[in-house]
């Protein structure tokens, strides 16, 4: 497809697409070429109306593939950064219109993901078992037992949680939370700044504290979602902050 012809794609109306294609298709006069072309103008109409393949790309990625794997199956992230804190440990980001995917990877082995959706509707398939998500509003509406959590309101406002999972499910961690990014989150930074300052100024992490953080886990809407083997302060590590993504997104 020529670069004027997919600008002209992506930004007309849905009318204008479906005749944009059947055009191209007359004017290509090769089957095997019209088809691709024809699958590709569908997918695309329909993932702006749909999350039907942004679900089934994100149902790929499994804790323990490699990244090998990974790439093969949804192509190369564009962007990777080393851990500031572990020396083996980098995440991989899939930056879509719709999500950011993050790979934490120790080597090239994924040990966590997690996905920041960016659209409002945007609800993955649970990360786990790969079944469709219940459209919960709250961060404590996906959590059972809130393991323990983590924020900030400095780079990028934030509220992450924890849940681990038992033996039955070999002790792995589910993760959400609610990030900024520029969108409503129901918190306000102000919030997170009086848990946060809480957090750090007392030793024994009080019921005060605690009482405090589910409130706003029962406020805060949930568009974080995540899987794996690592401890919290790992996940929050791996957030871009206001900046990077501002930058990466170009707004």
């Amino acid at each position: 497809m020529f670069f004027w012809e997919e600008i002209k794609f992506k930004n007309g109306t849905f009318k204008d697409k479906f005749l944009f294609v059947a055009i191209a298709i007359m004017a290509l006069g090769q089957w095997s070429d019209s088809k691709e072309l024809a699958q590709e103008a569908y997918v695309a109409v329909i993932s702006n109306f749909t999350h039907k393949y942004e679900y089934e790309a994100l149902n790929k990625i499994n804790i323990g593939s490699n990244m090998e794997y990974i790439s093969q199956q949804i192509g190369f992230p564009q962007l990777i950064k080393k851990s500031k804190y572990i020396d083996d440990i980098s995440f991989a980001y899939y930056l879509n219109e719709k999500y950011i995917l993050t790979l934490i990877l120790q080597d090239s082995r994924v040990t966590a993901y997690t996905i920041s959706a960016l659209a409002d509707d945007f609800t993955p398939n649970n990360l786990l078992n790969k079944k469709p998500s219940e459209n919960k509003i709250s961060v404590a509406d996906n959590t059972q037992n809130m393991t323990d959590f983590t924020l900030d309101y400095n780079n990028v406002d934030f509220f992450l949680t924890r849940e681990e999972l038992g033996k039955d499910k070999l002790f792995m961690n589910q993760y959400f939370g609610a990030i900024g990014y520029k969108k409503n989150i129901n918190i306000s930074a102000e919030e997170l700044r009086k848990l946060y300052d809480e957090v750090n100024l007392e030793e024994d992490n009080s019921k005060v504290t605690q009482t405090r953080a589910l409130n706003i886990s029962q406020k805060a809407r949930n568009n974080f979602f995540g899987a794996g083997e690592v401890d919290l302060s790992v996940i929050a590590d791996s957030v871009l902050t206001n900046f990077e993504y501002s930058f990466y997104y170009k707004q």
